[in-house]
């Protein structure tokens, strides 16, 4: 099943957490719609744009091609055999979980940080367990999101699920 793409309040708190810079490689791991790519496409000097689903990558692609951004690779991939095979990446966003024990493995020896989007309290708890094991552990968030909307003529708001961020860091 295809998850919903990741809100701009949530890559904001994601980007600022993983503290960008232009020097940097960054990687986009399930990358989907690529709205994960673009922000950090203004904020890294290279990003790499992973997804396993053939129909986003080519949507995404086409997407770039169009607006004429340079800096984005997008390819088709699981996120595990992409980051076995890839050099250094300085900053991955794990956007998909399936493997994602084992790519946190291959993350904690290859990114100086990386961040873990979820919806799941289980296996927000599994990706936690594993970085601890791995000493990697950074810190872990809920962010609970709503918007305002129109109502009998004054404003109220919808709650949007909320999403666990866990966050990793190599040790030096």
């Amino acid at each position: 099943m295809q998850g919903c793409h990741t809100k701009d309040e949530i890559i904001s708190i994601v980007m600022d957490k993983l503290s960008p810079s232009e020097n940097e490689t960054f990687a986009d791991i399930g990358c989907g719609s690529g709205r994960v790519s673009l922000k950090a496409s203004k904020l890294f000097g290279k990003v790499y744009s992973v997804d396993v689903r053939e129909e986003l990558v080519k949507k995404f692609r086409k997407k770039i091609e169009i607006s004429g951004i340079e800096n984005i690779e997008v390819i088709h991939s699981h996120g595990k055999e992409f980051l076995a095979s890839a050099g250094k990446i300085d900053k991955i966003f794990f956007g998909g979980t399936k493997n994602i024990e084992d790519m946190l493995e291959i993350a904690s020896r290859k990114s100086k940080a990386f961040a873990v989007n979820l919806a799941r309290v289980d296996v927000t708890g599994r990706v936690i367990a594993k970085m601890r094991e791995l000493n990697v552990y950074r810190e872990s968030l809920i962010v609970n999101i709503s918007r305002g909307y129109e109502l009998a003529g004054g404003i109220a708001f919808r709650s949007l699920n909320p999403v666990f961020i866990v966050i990793g860091e190599a040790r030096s």
